[in-house]
């Protein structure tokens, strides 16, 4: 695997910002076809949305930095010059942008998330790819049949980013499904966020990592947070529904 697609000239252009460049084009088409869908105002949910990919942008580095803040505030330098992204900041940035946005335009939260919900699987499929093809986040060795030897490694490994694409391939239909017919706000939006949680929790497993927290790294226990909170709120919200 090479992380550079192609070059010109002296420019390098990496599969890494071609695929998140994918991931941007096709989360604004999922959100304007739902948006346009359940007869939402295009211009506020581009607002929304340009505001949301900002932010997310910077809660993604954010959450690559925060676990490592002791050797970043040795050397701040590098905070802009070492590469790393992290898909749970990101997603946390966006929901507390989208918590300010919808008290200033008097929106519903549950609702304007239940158009994202799509863009969750299929913005995983695109950035593990982008991790697959720049030979990174792979998992242990393996003897395994598709096992792949990446440039850095001695002996095959476990591909995990493909596992975790495969997993999102799974979830994307149910997301769109559950998107386009949502039985009330947040339905889609939670069940996605939930079963996107519980693979994150699991794969984490097999998937190389610098720093532990006792058995688990942190984006399992931010995973493991999040199923504690989905959960019981799509309890409360299905009684809700059903009037139970």
């Amino acid at each position: 695997m090479h992380p550079i697609a192609f070059s010109i000239g002296s420019i390098d252009i990496y599969w890494y910002g071609i695929l998140m460049a994918a991931t941007f084009l096709g989360a604004y088409f999922i959100v304007h076809y739902f948006s346009k869908l359940h007869g939402f105002n295009t211009k506020t949910i581009d607002d929304l949305f340009f505001l949301g990919a900002f932010f997310g942008l910077i809660g993604s580095r954010l959450g690559a930095i925060l676990p490592y803040w002791r050797y970043f505030l040795e050397n701040p330098l590098e905070i802009f010059s070492r590469g790393g992204m992290a898909s749970h900041g990101a997603i946390m940035a966006i929901m507390l942008v989208g918590v300010v946005f919808v008290r200033k335009h008097r929106l519903n939260y549950w609702r304007l998330a239940d158009l994202a919900a799509p863009v969750l699987p299929m913005g995983h499929i695109f950035i593990r790819l982008g991790n697959f093809l720049s030979g990174e986040l792979y998992g242990p060795p393996t003897n395994l049949p598709w096992a792949v030897k990446f440039p850095d490694t001695p002996v095959p490994v476990h591909p995990s980013q493909l596992y975790e694409v495969l997993a999102s391939i799974i979830i994307l239909p149910f997301a769109w499904k559950w998107a386009k017919n949502p039985r009330y706000p947040g339905y889609a939006f939670l069940r996605t966020l939930l079963a996107h949680s519980v693979v994150r929790f699991f794969l984490d497993f097999i998937r190389q990592h610098s720093q532990l927290y006792g058995p688990f790294v942190l984006s399992q226990i931010l995973a493991l947070g999040i199923c504690l909170v989905t959960i019981p709120a799509i309890i409360i919200l299905e009684r809700r529904h059903t009037g139970k």
